[in-house]
């Protein structure tokens, strides 16, 4: 074969994952057997594709199963097309042009992960490995230290290797892996002894010490955004998430470029703090407020679902539906001992088969009257119900639509007064910056600062920015309190409206049940009627 050919870039297509898979697949018999089979793509556990200067990662989707893949020795430039192989173990992309880790996130049972020999200058975007074991990154552009620090996440990461790296060239970098990488047991593919480990921690200890202190500082704000999050999910029943913290506060500043700006003017943080210390308090009672009201909807819902249990359980199935199902067992074996009577007496020629006939018929009759007397029974029991349920859930209806009401109407005051306050500290602020703006314009001995230059430029650009400041405020104090107001209004309808359907689907289910009921005694007795009904031609020849 032409070698140039050889050398040609190629891509991953079907025809070229059939062919390895046939040359890595069993040889012999075993071998035959499978090239005669041909093993589905989506079935196959590993695949070797080395060497075969292929350019780009594509069409790997059809390797489901894929547990072990080597692309090793291609010409790849780009991590791409892989977050199909979700059982994926094992990754080599090792000789390659890769200059930047991406794509990886769906890879998460990934244990051996390979980069050697590319041209990757960060660690970065491989947070969801969480599983990974053994990773090797040398003969890559890997400068800064801070690198290592990354890998320190993997607590499951016991081998690594970042040989001919610009880092791995500077003094004691192998005692700074070990002193940095506690969870790590391989360097290199070397064990790392206690002796250098305890040697890392002296000679790298201030450092060390200040990242221990850095990590934790940073696990306790995570702790705490984890926790906000967590109550404000519990919070949410009750429509009052984060406003016992100061959430709602500090996101009138977030975005208030102008409004943080304005806090530099000499006794302006007084009125901020004063502002902050009411708001957060009007902010905690309506907190509060929305988990009493929601300790108050909660007895109520539990009372109304107790009373909904009782008339369907005890005033229905227990007594009255279960006596009318008794009698009407009872008479339904009368009339079936009457028809096995009737054909014994035919039997014995006791009777003629037109006296067998005329008696059967009078049975017929009196069971289709039973069928009658039992169905209307059921079905008026059921209205009854319904009618019941109807009026129980108009009741219940009333009640929490007044309990949610009147907690809207409670937290609307709420956030009035927050309003206010909104307003005076807007006011408090206007006239504090306009005597400032006067005072600078009069005095060259007062030092604007010049982050606040712009806003004090004149007159005019200071009423925009204060009216813009105090605009972003009443927005998102509006936002808020219809975001209240939006989803207890959603909660109540649903609640409603699934109250609704459950008792009409209850209905329909139960009047559905009756009618399938009846049908079964149908068919029973009809069944008994072709079972002991002689045919006249058995009548005629007996005679």
């Amino acid at each position: 074969m032409n070698p140039c050919k050889l050398k040609e870039p190629k891509v991953i297509n079907n025809a070229l994952l059939e062919k390895c898979v046939q040359e890595q697949g069993p040889k012999g018999e075993a071998g035959r057997l499978a090239q005669i089979e041909k093993v589905p793509l989506e079935e196959v556990p590993q695949i070797r594709l080395e060497f075969l200067n292929i350019l780009r990662i594509d069409h790997l989707w059809v390797l489901t199963s894929l547990t072990k893949l080597n692309l090793n020795n291609n010409l790849i430039e780009k991590i791409e097309n892989l977050e199909t192989l979700v059982h994926l173990v094992e990754l080599n992309l090792s000789f390659n042009k890769i200059s930047k880790i991406e794509n990886l996130d769906e890879l998460a049972n990934l244990e051996k992960l390979s980069f050697y020999d590319n041209e990757i200058e960060v660690l970065e975007n491989m947070d969801f490995l969480t599983k990974l074991t053994v990773f090797s990154i040398g003969r890559n552009k890997i400068a800064e230290l801070e690198n290592v620090l990354y890998l320190r996440q993997f607590s499951n990461l016991k081998c690594l290797n970042m040989v001919q790296n610009p880092c791995s060239e500077t003094e004691d970098f192998r005692l700074f892996i070990a002193a940095f990488l506690p969870h790590l047991v391989y360097y290199e593919y070397k064990l790392i002894y206690d002796m250098e480990r305890e040697l890392g921690q002296e000679i790298f200890g201030s450092k060390l010490r200040q990242l221990l202190e850095s990590e934790e500082r940073e696990r306790e704000a995570r702790m705490q955004i984890d926790k906000e999050i967590a109550d404000a999910a519990l919070h949410a029943s009750s429509f009052v998430e984060y406003l016992n913290t100061h959430h709602l506060f500090d996101s009138l500043f977030l975005n208030d470029d102008d409004g943080k700006h304005l806090l530099l003017i000499e006794d302006a943080k007084d009125f901020y703090d004063e502002y902050e210390e009411q708001f957060l308090a009007l902010c905690m009672q309506i907190f509060e407020n929305g988990q009493e009201q929601y300790r108050l909807r909660t007895d109520e819902i539990d009372q109304f679902m107790k009373c909904v249990e009782d008339a369907q359980t005890s005033n229905q199935q227990e007594s009255i539906f279960q006596k009318h199902m008794e009698v009407f067992i009872e008479q339904k074996a009368e009339v079936f001992y009457k028809i096995k009577g009737i054909q014994k007496l035919l039997n014995n020629n006791e009777i003629t088969y037109e006296e067998f006939i005329d008696k059967c018929d009078v049975l017929v009759l009196e069971y289709d009257k039973l069928l009658h007397d039992i169905w209307k029974a059921l079905m008026k029991l059921e209205l009854e119900l319904y009618e019941q349920m109807e009026e129980v859930n108009q009741t219940f209806e009333q009640s929490i639509t007044e309990l949610v009401n009147q907690f809207i109407e409670s937290s609307q005051g709420y956030f009035s007064q927050i309003r206010d306050l909104e307003v005076s500290y807007a006011e408090n602020i206007g006239d504090l910056a306009l005597k400032f703006q006067t005072n600078a314009t009069l005095s060259e001995e007062i030092v604007v600062p010049e982050i606040l230059k712009p806003i004090m430029s004149d007159k005019d650009a200071l009423h925009n920015s204060l009216a813009t400041s105090h605009d972003v405020h009443m927005q998102i104090i509006d936002a808020r309190e219809d975001t209240l107001s939006g989803n207890a209004r959603d909660w109540l309808e649903d609640l409603i409206d699934n109250l609704m359907k459950n008792e009409v689907k209850r209905n329909r289910g139960k009047i559905l049940e009756i009618n399938h009921f009846l049908d079964i005694q149908r068919e029973e007795f009809d069944d008994l009627n072709a079972e002991y009904a002689p045919e006249p031609e058995e009548v005629a020849s007996a005679d």
